[in-house]
């Protein structure tokens, strides 16, 4: 039987590491749910939706302090609203285990893109061809892996060469859009737990607040990004030994 304390205080927990670079947890999550005996197909939802809350209360204080730039971040959450429910009506269509490895793989390709060096100065201009391209690969995997699209928005973007803490705030903003519309779709698919979904959210909105107040005003984003860049790995690492 799951226990919804411990899905409490590890949504809590991953939502704040994670959060302070300005990603949903449920890159983290869905792997850790799985591993507390909670269903892949009902771990996947409720990792989107507790990515929905957490990051939407990021952007609350973000929002606060004036810190999105939102023509850059507008075009990512368009592309990625319109490509979330592709990508998670895909995932009912291929099998389970397709999907855990696909799912596997992302996790590897994040923690990579992570320890990417970045360009000694940070880029301030932009074509509206990165954006939107971002914004559609991130909606389709967000929806198809359930995992909000952030792990793979702001790898993209720190490697494009843009400011961390810039990427942490437009990733936060985004990631709500893409993970509630790839959401709407599991349920809409009866694929939804309310009690694990609410157990795991909850605690998450407060982390997620709790942790853009923290990275903003005492860390440094590039260094939450590489520790963010060891825990893709171990997930993966598990998460191989599951599906492979």
């Amino acid at each position: 039987m799951v226990n919804t304390f411990e899905i409490a205080t590890v949504s809590f927990l991953t939502s704040f590491i994670f959060g302070l670079g300005g990603l949903g947890s449920a890159v983290a999550l869905i792997p850790i749910l799985v591993f507390l005996g909670v269903p892949f197909s009902l771990a996947r939802p409720a990792g989107l939706f507790t990515n929905f809350v957490s990051t939407f209360s990021a952007t609350t204080h973000n929002l606060k302090k004036n810190l999105i730039d939102f023509k850059f971040a507008f075009p990512i959450v368009i592309t990625s609203i319109l490509t979330a429910p592709v990508g998670a009506y895909c995932s009912h269509l291929v099998p389970e285990k397709v999907v855990g490895i696909a799912f596997t793989a992302f996790l590897f390709f994040a923690g990579v893109m992570v320890y990417i060096p970045k360009k000694g100065v940070f880029r301030e201009n932009f074509s509206t061809a990165l954006p939107l391209f971002t914004g559609s690969l991130a909606g389709f995997v967000s929806g198809f892996l359930g995992v909000g699209g952030g792990g793979l928005i702001s790898p993209i973007l720190i490697v494009a060469g843009f400011n961390p803490k810039k990427v942490a705030t437009v990733t936060a903003f985004a990631v709500p859009f893409s993970s509630i519309t790839g959401f709407f779709t599991y349920w809409k698919m009866g694929s939804v737990n309310w009690a694990i979904t609410l157990s795991s959210a909850v605690p998450a909105a407060f982390a997620g607040y709790l942790a853009a107040y923290t990275g903003h005003k005492y860390l440094k984003p590039q260094h939450i990004k590489k520790i963010l860049g060891i825990i893709f790995f171990l997930l993966g690492i598990k998460f191989l030994t599951k599906f492979v």
